[in-house]
Formats: C-alpha cells, structure tokens, sequence
C-alpha cells in the first residue's frame, strides 16, 4: 500500500515540532465561557449564542505594542454597529492594569478585563484549543462556536472581515490555522537556535511547494522575524524560486521578499538595488506602493547607519 507523501511529511514536521498542537482540529468547537476577575473598562461580556461576534484577545495588555491596541480598537469601531464585542484579558494584576488603560483612554475602544490569580479565563481557552503562547485572539461566531484563534496580528483582521461579509469559509480558515501554527511553531525553533530547525523549515518548504502565498510568507518570515538566531537564508531563496515557478506573471512581491532577504542578510547594497529594480518594473499601484515602501526603509536604514558610522569615527581620539 502507498503511503501519502504529503501525511508523512506532516508526521515528521510535528515530530521535530515542540509544543506539538492539535493542528486545527478542533477549530469550530463551542467557546468555553468567559469567567474573569474584574472589568477594568467596559464589561461584563458573556459568551452566548445570538447576535454577537465576539474577539477575544488574552494577553499582557501592557506590553501589547500600539499596532495591536489600534488594531482591536479599529476593528470594533468597524464593527460595531454589526454587534461586534472586543475584549482584551489580561493576566496582569488590576493594580498596574488601570493606570495602563486609564493613561490610553480614547485609544482603548474595547472592553478590558483582568483574568483572575491563576489565570482560569486564559487556561480554560489555551487548554481547548492546545495552545501555549501569548498573546492568542480567538474569534467567536454567533453561533457560540469558535470560527478562528492565532496571533492576533496574524490574520484577526482578515478573517472578522470575511465574517462579517459573509465571506467566512471554515475550510479555508481551518488550512490558514494549521499554516499559521506550523511557521509559529518553525519560528519557535529559530528562535532557540533548535537542532531540528533546518529539517523543520524543509518540511515546511514541501508542504507548501504548491502555495505561492505560504513559500513568500516563509522567506519573509525568515528574512524579517528580529528573534531568528542564524537566518537560513538559502531555505528563503528556496523558497521564492519555487514561488516564481507558479507565479512568473506576477513577480513583484516576490521580488521585493528578495530583496529583503537580502538586504537583511548584510547584502545593504544589493538589496536595495533590487527593490528599486521591483519598483520600477511593478505594474499595479498598490505592487509599486509596497516596492516604495520597501525601498524608501532600505535608503533610511542605510543612511542612519552611515550617521551613526560617522558619529562613531568623529569621537574617536
């Protein structure tokens, strides 16, 4: 009997993966209730079926960066009127929490609680969907059923939005969490500088050796992610030849992802002359705005750099 090749690439990937999650399956389960310790602004929120969407965002609400603040804020402003509820939990005490939250006022559209001493709100969810890390968001349909979970600057904005549109597709999200939980998971290797590291990101290169989107995702991850201890640059490069495979009609992205990599490889020249090569041949405005964008990062890094190296040389004695 022939074993599937794709099966046993996923076995492998999961063995040298540590912590090893459910991988999706249990996306669709009902929410488990939400018991906190107090409300800090807004509140209470209960978990029920009927006419809300619920996200939930656990987390330290005070080490959350402003872009994940404005995000949620964003996304419940949006959304409001269609019975959207944002709530972020935190596991700080209350005592640093509220001057936090006091001290954003307008900024914090959401509503804000504190999980109790032993964290039971973030255990109980954590527990039911196999996760380990924070910060997590979890997105709850109207049916009580939880549609998507993941970092919540990982995909939260799109998925309420095809919510909302009606565009939600649970067998598309289900494959969008399992890709996300498996560069999650590669990351994590990276970051520790993991033996099984290189033998992951190759597994996760078969795997999506048909996805344009998941090989570009992952050499940007490699080329971009600051917590990467030895960046494998020649899996990136793997990876976007086999993107221009399937996609040598629409290269831009692609080419700006190059250039990146190389750029952050210590290649500063080469990759900026790359992504000036991407700009000038992008076809679409929003491809030439991303290449602008890129190039104009590269020229402020570099010319801050030479400053600093300037700076550096005139104190010298």
């Amino acid at each position: 009997m022939m074993i599937n090749k794709y099966a046993v690439l996923l076995v492998v990937l999961m063995s040298c993966l540590a912590p090893i999650s459910s991988f999706a399956d249990n996306l669709g389960d009902p929410a488990p209730d939400l018991t906190v310790k107090e409300w800090i602004k807004g509140g209470p929120v209960q978990i029920k079926a009927g006419t809300n969407t619920y996200v939930l965002v656990f987390c330290t609400l005070s080490r959350v960066n402003d872009l994940g603040l404005t995000n949620l804020s964003n996304l419940q402003k949006k959304y409001r009127d269609k019975g959207l509820v944002a709530v972020a939990i935190s596991d700080e005490p209350a005592e640093q929490l509220k001057p936090f939250v006091q001290f954003k006022g307008a900024e914090i559209e959401f509503a804000v609680a504190v999980d109790d001493d032993a964290r039971k709100a973030i255990g109980m969810y954590q527990r039911a969907f196999n996760q380990m890390m924070l910060p997590r968001a979890y997105v709850v349909g109207k049916n009580g059923n939880v549609l998507w979970y993941g970092h919540p600057l990982r995909g939260l904005d799109g998925v309420v939005d095809d919510i909302m549109s009606g565009r939600y597709n649970f067998d598309q999200t289900q494959k969008s969490v399992i890709a996300a939980e498996q560069m999650e998971q590669y990351l994590l290797l990276a970051h520790q500088d993991d033996t099984n590291c290189a033998l992951a990101g190759r597994m996760l290169l078969s795997i999506r050796t048909n996805d344009v989107a998941g090989l570009s995702d992952l050499a940007y991850q490699i080329a971009t992610d600051p917590f990467i201890v030895k960046r494998d640059v020649a899996l990136a490069n793997a990876a976007l030849d086999r993107a221009e495979q399937l996609a040598p009609t629409n290269t831009t992205d692609i080419a700006v992802d190059r250039a990146i990599l190389l750029f952050q490889a210590g290649r500063e020249e080469e990759g900026l002359a790359r992504a000036r090569k991407a700009l000038a041949s992008a076809q679409s405005q929003e491809a030439k705005n991303e290449a602008q964008t890129c190039v104009r990062a590269m020229e402020a890094r570099m010319a801050a750099a030479k400053t600093n190296l300037n700076k550096s040389a005139e104190s010298k004695p």
